[in-house]
């Protein structure tokens, strides 16, 4: 318990701990409480985060008619689920939301592992990266273990290119498993690096040499760190469409080939399905 006089609570027992926390905040006329998984390596279940919104609810419920309670009662999930934040609470009432709310945080069973990389999980792909998961770091990053890229990486064009600490730091996202949904076709690569948030990364690459690249974070420097990072997990990928011009491919293919493909894209794809209208359909 972080930032409280209460009582029963001594702040100093979870320093460094690898235990949960709950932080207490007064804001003025009304009190918060942060929730907290950082140290564990976890996040709230769906059940733990029910639970806690039960506990919400009844608070809420609780000061309906009290007058002098004038704002809402919020519960805040984060961006992933370690932490969890109860708005909107009489500071007097705090100590018996705490003691509701600590059966939930300290329950093991309301936890999930949340795949952190540093811990040699890595973040599952196809899905927002926010989502935590459990595929190992090495299964997805395979040259991790072996040393042996599945695709070659040229790492002196973009080491020259690159601000040494950016490198470093790069490289570093790299190893602990912070690339995910990578695309690779031709020579072009796309993908999702993990940092403060979720950022898109597109990268040019000539014979596994970096080109270009582009990067959705606020770092003006081009290449930035995440940048590295992907250029970093192309070694480990097989690019699609390697040695084959996608001019080559749709002139092999037969009009019924290209029909069902196209078909079978279009009901997979709405803003697909919506440009061949546009491009094809009757003016």
């Amino acid at each position: 318990m972080f930032g409280t006089t209460l009582s029963d609570y001594d702040p100093t027992e979870l320093v460094g701990s690898n235990r949960p926390l709950i932080k207490y905040r007064d804001k003025h006329k009304y009190a918060e409480l942060v929730l907290e998984l950082e140290r564990t390596g976890h996040g709230f279940s769906a059940e733990g985060i029910t639970a806690l919104e039960k506990i919400r609810s009844n608070y809420s419920n609780q000061v309906d008619d009290d007058n002098t309670h004038q704002t809402d009662v919020t519960l805040e999930v984060g961006m992933t689920p370690r932490t969890i934040t109860i708005k909107g609470i009489f500071p007097e009432d705090s100590s018996s939301i705490i003691g509701s709310c600590w059966d939930t945080v300290s329950d093991p069973d309301k936890w999930f592992p949340i795949g952190w990389p540093e811990q040699g999980w890595i973040h599952r792909r196809s899905a927002d990266p926010e989502i935590p998961g459990d595929e190992p770091v090495v299964d997805a990053f395979p040259r991790l273990q072996t040393q042996t890229p599945a695709h070659s990486v040229d790492l002196e064009t973009i080491r020259e290119v690159t601000e040494p600490g950016r490198y470093e730091r790069g490289s570093r996202y790299y190893e602990r498993g912070s690339v995910t949904n990578i695309e690779y076709v031709d020579n072009s690569l796309q993908a999702t690096v993990q940092g403060s948030r979720p950022y898109t990364v597109q990268v040019t690459l000539s014979e596994g040499s970096y080109a270009s690249g582009q990067c959705s974070c606020p770092d003006d420097t081009v290449p930035c760190k995440h940048i590295v990072a992907a250029v970093l997990a192309s070694g480990d990928v097989e690019p699609v469409g390697s040695g084959q011009s996608i001019d080559t491919l749709l002139e092999t293919a037969s009009a019924k080939e290209l029909r069902t493909v196209l078909t079978e894209l279009a009901d997979e794809d709405l803003r697909l399905r919506r440009r061949l209208y546009e491009r094809l359909g009757e003016d």
